[in-house]
């Protein structure tokens, strides 16, 4: 199906095996994106039994915060050169729209994406059970970290971010034990930081 999907050209990238994918802007890459990919990378294992690698993937296009321009998109492409990961660049602005693009895999996220993912206000009619069912056909899934809630300063746990998740899709979402995965770092804050010491 999806091989011919991309012979087609309905599609532009094809991705063969089933891996992990952390979406972030990476406004800067820091020690949390990579330990995270690590822990997924893990879990995935363990679960999956699949030991394949986590690829960052950079969207372009962001659902609450507008397109990101060429230039900056270049800088933030550069801080992986010393990392030596994989990167994917797309114009995916929403999760359904990354699983058509890049599935199958899991996409890797913190609490505060997950709450997002479940927020009926980004699908219109269809809907998070009718979005959730596509990215679920396009063979996606997601991991979850908990993640310090950078307004209260309190930590959120995987488990309290998936509390609208719909019963029957549930199981989309794995999560990451805090034993298994906290750093808290905010890049929020690292810019704060990078601005002051200029």
């Amino acid at each position: 199906m999806l091989v011919s999907r991309f012979l087609a050209r309905e599609i532009d990238v094809l991705y063969v095996g089933h891996g992990s994918m952390s979406a972030r802007s990476f406004n800067p890459l820091h020690q949390g994106h990579l330990r995270l990919a690590d822990a997924a990378k893990n879990l995935c294992a363990r679960r999956l039994g699949v030991d394949a690698d986590v690829v960052f993937e950079m969207s372009l296009s962001n659902a609450d915060k507008g397109e990101i321009p060429g230039e900056t998109a270049r800088r933030r492409l550069e801080q992986f050169d010393a990392v030596a990961a994989a990167v994917v660049l797309t114009r995916s602005p929403l999760y359904v729209d990354k699983a058509a693009l890049l599935g199958p895999c899991d996409f890797v996220v913190g609490a505060d994406t997950a709450s997002r993912i479940l927020d009926p206000k980004y699908y219109g009619e269809t809907g998070v059970d009718g979005t959730l069912d596509t990215i679920l056909r396009f063979g996606c899934a997601f991991v979850v970290a908990g993640r310090l809630d950078a307004k209260t300063g309190q930590y959120v746990a995987a488990d309290a971010s998936l509390v609208n998740a719909p019963v029957r899709h549930r199981d989309m979402f794995a999560t990451l034990a805090e034993s298994d995965f906290r750093v808290d770092i905010s890049s929020t804050e690292l810019r704060k930081k990078m601005q002051q010491s200029r």
